[in-house]
């Protein structure tokens, strides 16, 4: 349809209009400034449609836009003024305006800034045309100004319309200043919309790298409960790259460049190399899980278990679905406890097999022992027999008496303990040192037994024989030719009436280094020929029957070392002792 070219505008505006172009391009100054410190979207709009209603002179006019909410749906929103919106009615949605635009544009010559508007100058005079009415009702509409807001790239993003109750209200520069303005708030959205979208950004980022935090947080707290060391190993420059944990296991600095095939051949332990090198060649040859446990050197010449396990890492090669591997991933971790827990598990099940082949073999013996010590006494009973074969049946049937009192013992040692009994410690006593004489003969070793009468306490009598015969080893294979002194006295200990037990030798003492660890599992002063465990499993069995045991030592003249027990009459409960 073709425009009216009506020059100049009416100055109808109820909002202090510009009088001049001078006061106009001032206007369009000022809502540039006022378009650009402006912060949300909504303000924006109103700010563009109060100073298109100013700077053409409208009475009233409203806003139109598009908006995009966080979920990416489109919404359209409307800004009105200089109107009762309660009594305006059939108001037109964007999509028609952008229809009425569109057909305008079509057949529109003026400049570009301005094409694609819609200016009606007088809707009586227009009677029998059709022309669409943006909306109805109060106020009344005579004349009226639609203009687009586009963005850069020509997206339609809002309308603009201006109205008036008096026709011919709208000119060539009103269209002309109303353009501006929907060209400075088209450039104020788009920029707001940038904004948005990179501050929408930033916090997708900022929640992306919280979340990381968070898992990276979880993953190092994993691996500090579990004590676990990462790795990362590259084919191709034989690197391997450790955190500090790992690091730290392996005894080199963190940081510091190190090669797989370095740490094979100066870290791991010769026995284990090979173990080594076969688990990783068979992870690269078949590319499954790479698992390996093997030694570590350290210093000072002592070793650890660690247990190393890996996943491999692939890049896809042409005509390969799974491509080659390039390296591995993993972790690694300190095993030395599970390990040491295994041998003694191993160890305990070997005492247990020898404990039950050794009752066995007393058990056996006891028969043809106790036919030959009959038979000795019916040759000893013979009054015809020489006084010199009579010399040698005693001594015969002595020995005998010996090789008994062996197999009881040995019997004893392996009997069920599980229940609590009363214990003649003062014969228990007697009877662990009866059973090391000839070990201590073999030494040159004494001992001296200084016992009060009648010492006697309930709990159970293979664990406390145990704990004596464990003290006494100890004191007899630091001795030579020397003495070993046993003292037992009643004692009472905070209220708890109990026995005192003094084991003292004179031997070389025990290094101040070991002293902190005594107690500790596999830590011995006898290299090869102690397992560690002794004091160990003594500490818990006085412990547990309520007792204590504490010890004195010295690696200077005089030399010797002195275990002193203490262990209640009874113990705390039964059922504490028997647990």
């Amino acid at each position: 349809m073709p425009v009216p070219s009506i020059p100049g505008c009416v100055n109808a505006s109820p909002f202090g209009e510009p009088s001049g172009k001078e006061e106009s391009l001032r206007l369009l100054l000022e809502i540039g400034l006022r378009l650009y410190s402006e912060r949300s979207l909504d303000a924006i709009a109103q700010c563009t449609l109060e100073g298109a209603v100013r700077v053409c002179g409208a009475e009233f006019g409203l806003f139109l836009y598009y908006d995009l909410s966080d979920d990416g749906e489109v919404h359209q929103h409307c800004r009105f003024a200089g109107m009762d919106t309660t009594k305006a009615r059939d108001i037109a949605t964007l999509t028609e305006l952008a229809q009425i635009l569109g057909e305008q544009s079509a057949q529109d010559e003026r400049p570009s800034h301005t094409r694609g508007l819609l200016r009606i100058m007088d809707l009586e005079s227009a009677a029998g045309r059709e022309v669409r009415v943006p909306f109805s009702g109060l106020p009344p509409l005579r004349s009226y100004l639609v203009v687009p807001v586009r963005m850069h790239n020509d997206e339609l993003i809002g309308v603009l319309v201006c109205g008036h109750a008096k026709p011919n209200s709208f000119g060539q520069e009103c269209e002309e200043f109303v353009a501006t303005v929907a060209a400075q708030a088209a450039v104020t959205i788009e920029n707001f919309r940038l904004n948005r979208n990179v501050l929408r950004e930033i916090e997708i980022a900022d929640r992306a790298r919280a979340l990381q935090r968070e898992t990276e947080d979880r993953l190092r707290q994993a691996l500090e409960a579990a004590q676990l060391g990462t790795w990362s190993w590259d084919r191709r420059t034989d690197l391997l790259e450790l955190d500090d944990r790992a690091a730290g296991l392996f005894g080199v600095a963190f940081g510091v460049p190190l090669t797989r095939t370095a740490l094979r051949e100066h870290l791991v332990v010769p026995e284990d190399r090979n173990v080594v090198r076969d688990s990783l060649q068979e992870s690269l040859d078949s590319g499954r899980s790479y698992v390996a446990e093997y030694r570590i050197e350290r210093a000072g010449g002592t070793h650890i278990w660690v247990s190393a396990s890996g996943v491999p890492v692939f890049v896809t090669g042409a005509g390969n679905d799974r491509g080659d591997v390039v390296g591995m991933v993993g972790t690694v971790q300190d095993v030395t406890a599970r390990k040491g827990q295994e041998h003694t598990l191993r160890e305990s099940e070997k005492l247990a097999a020898t404990g039950r082949l050794a009752a066995t073999i007393a058990h056996e013996i006891n028969n043809p022992l106790e036919a030959v010590t009959n038979l000795i006494y019916l040759a000893r009973t013979d009054t015809e027999m020489p006084v010199h074969v009579q010399q040698l049946l005693d001594t015969a049937d002595s020995e005998l008496a010996r090789v008994s009192q062996l197999a009881q013992q040995t019997l004893g040692f392996y009997r069920d303990t599980t229940r609590l009994t009363t214990i003649d410690l003062n014969k228990l006593l007697l009877d662990t040192v009866d059973l090391f004489t000839r070990k201590m003969r073999s030494k040159g070793v004494a001992c001296t037994m200084d016992l009060e009468p009648g010492l006697a306490l309930f709990g159970l009598q293979g664990e406390i024989r145990q704990v004596f015969s464990n003290l006494l080893v100890n004191a007899i294979d630091a001795s030579t030719r020397s003495t070993i002194h046993i003292r037992g006295r009643r004692r009472r200990q905070c209220t708890v009436e109990g026995i005192d037990v003094v084991i003292a030798d004179h031997g070389e003492g025990i290094p101040v280094a070991v002293r902190r660890q005594l107690f500790t599992p596999f830590v011995t002063t006898k290299e090869t020929a102690g397992t560690g465990l002794g004091l160990w499993v003594t500490r818990g069995i006085v412990e547990k029957q309520g007792g204590s045991v504490r010890f004195r030592t010295s690696t200077t003249v005089p030399t010797g070392t002195i275990f002193r027990v203490f262990l209640p009459v009874r113990p705390p409960s039964a059922e504490t002792a028997s647990s």
